[in-house]
């Protein structure tokens, strides 16, 4: 005789079916740490039920036999999948060790092993038969010793997952509260389904409709992972991150409306936070213009930053706002003695200098003769002076943003650097080739001059040759400009070129002088890279690409 269908049959194969392709998709997510607890469940649920529902229409014993056979490993790994996902999803690591996953295995390995040994001794089913109830089939055995045991067993690791759930449904932030109740009931359903059918109780106990109520499972674990993002976003991962790095936490609904908040936020804010608040009773400026906003604490002793970013779904879509409240104090501090000293040293250095160059200059007026010192001397206080005018860049760099980027010409700027150059090294023989205007983004014209100027000057002073030759190009793109500037000269050495990638200097590898910083810095602050070349047969060259306005 062939498969006999119903209703209840397609229900639980339908189910069965959808398990699988919620354990497919758990899969996808690894290595999120909840990904393979999900699989587990979800995989040995479809093993459950698929068997199951292919049972309930055939009335031959030895097939039926073999088809609930197939269905004692889904039986047994249900409860330990949701075991370990729930300790996952409270944040008990330590409960999915090694150690802990092997004595998790026992009971289960001995059932399935009894399963299929079970005509030798009996401690499964001590006699097993099959009963028509309606349309389906259904088995309908004599419970052995090992039955009850491995129940016992089963009940535990049930009622353990859902004290675990039920505590963080409680103890838990709003925003993982509808998340966390999802999963409870994933696993509620089918237990309350499951107790009256394996204790023989009631209207149930003839037909196991667990696999039936495994459905529900399906559609709230489905819920939870693309409604609520459960393999993304979970209480423990947002507990271990505000713990780790004690910053200030809000998170809203897409509506703008407070659905969680950690007591650092309330703290730094100095104001109760209460759930629902909107988002304009908190903040002076919308989500979007709230990101990069620095402000200070009410006593004006402590600084902050905000951060802004929204909160997607499956498809892409906003389904939250997320604003994280940083201190800064301690970088704001250093960015001030930074400023002052940067300001006091270039002023003072400047002063200085005028007096040196100003008593070389009458020295030299006043003396019948010229004198070589007298000219090292001045040549000297314009390098220092060179280096103040670096030093005043470079501090102008840090206090820019990229909204302050506007359009400039890049030709117009290496025409006024290259006819200074040949007016100051006429051995030089500068050659320059480029396409008329080339807009590029930078906060002022002077920045693009001073770094085109620190390369070329690098590439005359340092060159061994009597007659210096550089070679300066612009190649225009949609999105950027590259500016290439080749020499003949010994080339950089490397220990120059690498102290750019580190984050200090040490005493015995630094950089000779600010120029390589200065257009590092500078290229890097206007959206900009500059990297470096060997020139053949001889010299270097400095590829400097330009960001390019819209």
């Amino acid at each position: 005789m062939g498969w006999t269908s119903s209703w209840i049959s397609v229900l639980v194969l339908v189910n069965g079916v959808v398990l699988t392709g919620i354990g497919i998709y758990a899969l996808r997510k690894r290595p999120d740490p909840m990904a393979w607890p999900l699989a587990l469940l979800t995989f040995a649920g479809a093993a459950w039920a698929i068997p199951q529902a292919i049972s309930f229409g055939y009335a031959n014993e030895e097939l039926n036999l073999f088809l609930q056979q197939l269905m004692v490993p889904g039986q047994n790994l249900v409860p330990v999948g949701y075991f370990l996902l729930a300790m996952r999803y409270a944040g008990y690591d330590e409960w999915v060790s090694s150690r802990v996953l092997a004595a998790l295995s026992v009971f289960p390995t001995i059932t399935i092993t009894s399963a299929w040994t079970n005509s030798l001794h009996g401690l499964l089913w001590q006699t097993t038969s099959f009963e028509t109830v309606g349309s389906l089939v259904v088995f309908v055995p004599e419970f052995g010793p090992w039955y009850w045991l491995n129940l016992a067993y089963v009940y535990v690791l049930i009622f353990v997952s859902l004290s675990v759930f039920t505590t963080v449904v409680i103890r838990s932030e709003p925003v993982y509260r509808k998340q966390s109740l999802l999963m409870l009931t994933g696993g509620l359903a089918p237990t309350v389904v499951n107790v009256p059918f394996s204790l023989g109780v009631g209207s149930l106990s003839m037909v196991d409709f667990t696999t039936a109520a495994l459905g529900i499972s399906g559609a709230t674990f489905a819920a939870a992972l693309f409604r609520y993002d459960v393999l993304d976003l979970s209480p423990a991962a947002y507990r271990n991150v505000s713990e780790i790095f004690g910053d200030g936490v809000l998170v809203f609904d897409e509506g703008g409306k407070l659905v969680e908040s950690n007591a650092r936020a309330e703290r730094i804010l100095d104001t109760t936070l209460t759930v629902g608040t909107p988002a304009a009773d908190i903040f002076d400026s919308a989500f979007g213009e709230i990101d990069g906003t620095v402000f200070s604490s009410t006593q004006g002793q402590e600084f902050y930053i905000a951060r802004y970013s929204p909160l997607h779904g499956h498809k892409d879509e906003v389904v939250g706002h997320v604003v994280v409240i940083r201190n800064i104090t301690d970088l704001k501090e250093h960015e001030q003695r930074l400023s002052v000293t940067n300001r006091v040293l270039r002023h003072n250095l400047r002063n200085e200098l005028n007096i040196i160059d100003g008593y070389a200059a009458s020295l030299d007026s006043q003396l019948p003769e010229t004198h070589e010192e007298l000219e090292q001397i001045r040549s000297a206080a314009n390098r220092l002076e060179t280096v103040g005018d670096n030093a005043r860049h470079i501090q102008s760099s840090l206090e820019r943003t990229e909204s302050s980027l506007r359009s400039y010409d890049a030709t117009a700027a290496l025409e006024t650097v290259v006819s200074r150059f040949r007016d100051q090294h006429p051995q030089a023989q500068i050659s320059l080739e480029m396409p008329g205007g080339v807009d590029v983004c930078a906060h002022e014209s002077e920045q693009l001059e001073t770094i085109f100027e620190n390369v070329v000057e690098n590439a005359i002073e340092h060159n061994d040759r009597d007659e210096p030759e550089v070679s300066i190009s612009v190649e225009q793109g949609d999105e950027t400009a590259t500016v290439r500037i080749a020499d003949d000269g010994p080339g950089i050495p490397s220990t120059e070129r690498d102290a750019l990638s580190r984050t200090q200097e040490t005493k015995l590898e630094h950089g000779s002088s600010l120029g390589l910083w200065v257009i590092n810095w500078l290229t890097a602050s206007i959206g900009g890279t500059v990297a470096f070349e060997v020139n053949e047969p001889r010299g270097t060259v400095v590829v400097i690409q330009l960001q390019r306005p819209d």
